[in-house]
């Protein structure tokens, strides 16, 4: 009966016996939330810009986000420019 006892007792606690990152599988993220400060005008700028792209491209949705990575993604491709322009005047024009 001690046994019994003893063998339920160690079963009911192999459960706390895992490391709660084993309980709790990592998902990878295809987006990841940043904070960043940008010049206000600019920033206005962009806020124009994203609801004018978006009105001409209605009905098709476009969030925010998507025009901002676009742009990113544009200004990636093009690297050399960019390098240029910030070596010119430190600042995009």
């Amino acid at each position: 009966m001690a046994e019994d006892r003893s063998a339920r007792i160690g079963r009911l606690s192999q459960r706390f016996e895992k490391p709660a990152a084993a309980a709790k599988p990592e998902t990878q993220r295809a987006r990841e939330r940043q904070s960043l400060y940008l010049d206000t005008e600019l920033m206005k700028r962009i806020d124009q810009v994203h609801r004018d792209v978006a009105h001409e491209l209605y009905p098709q949705r476009v969030t925010k986000s998507t025009f901002l990575e676009t742009l990113l993604e544009y200004s990636l491709a093009r690297l050399d420019e960019v390098k240029g322009q910030l070596a010119t005047n430190g600042k995009p024009q």
